[in-house]
Order: structure tokens, then sequence, then C-alpha cells
């Protein structure tokens, strides 16, 4: 494929702006290093879109092999509608949505038979198979498992909690030590014995149908259930949960969506989690906001807030911070078909965090979790004795 020099301002690709908190913009790009070029950032990106709708360039299997090199982080987005003054509206701003436009043509990929890749079909088929429900490929009663052990677990309730797939199934300490947070509040909940995977990684890749029985069944199940707020921990499974069923729907949901920590705020803000006493120096700790909660949802300010309830520690933020802040490399089917460019992208985030002297990286997301902690293993003995990263359940859960 030849492309010639975009036209158009490249900030997507090259923006640095100090002044504001911009160093760069596309994670991606910057992985890529010297390999890069225009169609691994979006206004190449911008450019074979023209290109396809001029019928210049046809729909292919090997152009879906760069369009999925896209965690769909949403950076694009965010410093090509950037004014800095809130009085300027860009025109861009009002009618372009990068992540929906590159979603837009993967569902393109995907109903023209270029797409999904290899390993994105994979997951689609596990979590289609009515044996799964999950895109890890276990069987559905390894999903219920984790809380077997709980004494405030019902089956019905105002308060639903929705566990997802990566949780349960490949981190489900940290739920255990939500539950123990809850429970130690005094706090039940009700779960669902029958979930199914939400459909982020199907919606990712670009398969919207696959994911429609799901959404049905989820819906109907959490209906039965009675309730009237569902919460999850997993940032992928909220955005889907609060921002794409209803779209996918057309109408709103019987029910409230809520993160995890907008749980935990109203919990802290009740003095109900009995944190032990603190003594000596503040733990320095910075705070990794993944895409999906932030830029997808601008869900910045809770997790801060929980961070500044919890005794013993000073929040330092990272350089790329909020709507700036660098993607972890894991999202929109990156970390499955292409982990080794997840992890590369990962590593810079490592070394930012590291830059703040702080002495543990929090995130509230499993996939962010994952890839950076495959980062931190690769990167060896010595950042692993900097740098220490936690889920801010498994954090609150230690203060305790």
């Amino acid at each position: 494929m030849c492309l010639k020099l975009q036209k158009g301002c490249g900030d997507c690709g090259y923006a640095i702006r100090p002044a504001v908190g911009r160093f760069l913009t596309c994670p991606v790009k910057e992985a890529k290093g010297e390999a890069a070029f225009e169609i691994f950032f979006a206004r190449g990106r911008m450019g074979v879109l023209k290109s396809i709708l001029e019928e210049k360039i046809p729909l292919s299997k090997d152009l879906a092999e760069f369009v999925y090199q896209c965690s769909e982080c949403g950076n694009c987005n965010e410093v090509c509608h950037q004014t800095q003054n809130e009085n300027i509206v860009l025109n861009t701003s009002k009618w372009i949505d990068h992540v929906e436009v590159w979603n837009a043509l993967r569902k393109d990929l995907v109903e023209e038979g270029f797409a999904p890749l290899d390993k994105h079909a994979k997951l689609i088929e596990y979590m289609n198979n009515p044996d799964m429900r999950n895109p890890y490929g276990e069987e559905k009663a390894k999903k219920i498992e984790w809380f077997s052990e709980f004494s405030n677990v019902k089956d019905k309730g105002d308060l639903v909690f929705y566990a997802g797939c990566t949780y349960p199934l490949r981190q489900s300490i940290t739920l255990k030590n939500m539950m123990k947070i809850l429970q130690a509040s005094g706090k039940e909940i009700a779960i669902s014995r029958d979930e199914w995977c939400c459909g982020s990684v199907s919606l990712r890749i670009g398969d919207e149908k696959a994911v429609m029985e799901n959404l049905n069944h989820n819906i109907e199940e959490f209906k039965k259930m009675g309730a009237k707020t569902l919460f999850t921990a997993c940032a992928g499974c909220y955005r889907t949960l609060k921002k794409d069923y209803p779209e996918l729907l057309g109408e709103e949901l019987p029910f409230e969506v809520k993160h995890v920590t907008e749980i935990l705020i109203d919990m802290l803000k009740n003095n109900e989690i009995p944190f032990k006493a603190e003594e000596g120096d503040l733990l320095k700790v910075t705070y990794h906001d993944p895409c999906h909660l932030g830029r997808h949802m601008d869900l910045y300010d809770i997790p801060r807030e929980v961070i500044y309830k919890i005794p013993g520690i000073e929040l330092i933020e990272m350089k790329r911070t909020r709507k700036n802040a660098w993607c972890c490399g894991a999202g929109g089917g990156v970390k499955s078909q292409f982990p080794e460019l997840a992890i590369d992208i990962a590593k810079d985030r490592i070394m930012e965090a590291i830059e703040t002297d702080a002495k543990v990286l929090l995130t509230s997301c499993p996939f962010c979790d994952t890839n950076l902690s495959d980062a931190i293993k690769e990167m060896g003995p010595e950042v692993q004795d900097k740098i220490q990263l936690m889920d801010i359940i498994d954090f609150i859960a230690s203060k305790m």
C-alpha cells in the first residue's frame, strides 16, 4: 500500500504542548518508532478512509492488519478537538469522533469478510459458545467460583454487581478484596450466576451482530434480579454497559450503571471503610487513567477522589494525565492480536510513572493492570524494584 503524505495539521501524531500537559498523542506511532508511517496515526488513517470512500483503495485483509493496530484510546480525538478555550469550539468536534470512525471501518471490514483477524475471531467464538460465554475459553461455571466464600451475596436486590470476564477468570483476588471491603462495611450485593460476557471485545473488533444475544440476555437477567443500580469494576464493561448498550438498543436501560469507584467514593464519604491507623511518611502513589473510563466516559475525578480519601498516601500526577493520559496499549484488540506492540506502549507508561518517584502505580481496569504488569515483568528487576502496580480495590483492601 503506497500513500502520499497527508494534508492536515498532524497534531494527532506530533503535538507537544507542555503548557497544557500535551506530550505527543498516538501511542502506536511512538511505539513503532522509525517504522511508523502515516497509517499508524489518525491523519494517515483519515486519508485512507477518504481513499476508501472515493474507491481508490479497496477493503482487504492487508488493510485490516493495519486498522487493528490501534488501541482506540481516543487521544487523537482529544487533541483534534482541543482549543484550550471554552468559548472556542472547533468544527471537527461537532462531527468527527475518531474512535467511532475507526470502529465504523472495522465494522465494514467484518461485514466484507476481511475481519476479524485470527486471534480476534477466537475471542468471539468463545464469547458465543453456550458452554463458555466468555472470551477466554473457560467453562461458564468458573466465572462464579470467586464469590462462593462470601455471605453478603444475594440472588436479587437493588444493587447488582456485574463481574465481567477478566476479573473472575484472571484476577479473582481483586474481586475477593472488593467483597471484603463491602463485607466490612456491612453492604450486601446481588450477583448473577448466569451473566454473559458484556460483548466489549466483539464491539471493539467491529462485530456488532455478535454481541446482540449477549446484550439481550444480560439486560433481561438484571431486570429479573430487580436491579436499580448495576455496577462493575471493569472499565471496558463499564463503557459497554453504560454507553454501548443504550446506543445499540436505541433507548435507556431500566437501571443505572456505575463504576466501582462511584460505589467506593460514597462508602468513603460515609466513613464506611475501616482503615487501619497509618504511621510514618506518606506513601507516594500515582494514577493511570484507563481510556475506557477517562477519554471514553469522562470519569476522571471520582477515581482520584477515592485515592485522596485513602489515609497515609500522597497522589502525584504523571506528566500525561486525564485527557492527555498515555494509553496502556491493551485496548482495541491490540493486546490479543499484537501483544508485543501492546507491551511496547505500556513500557513508555511505566517509565512515566517511575519519573514521578511514586512507589505505587494505581489503576482501575483489569486490561491496564494485565498489560502494565506484563511490561514491568519484561523490563526486569531494576524496574520491578522501583514501582508496584495495584488495582485501586487491592490498594484499599491493603490499608484495612
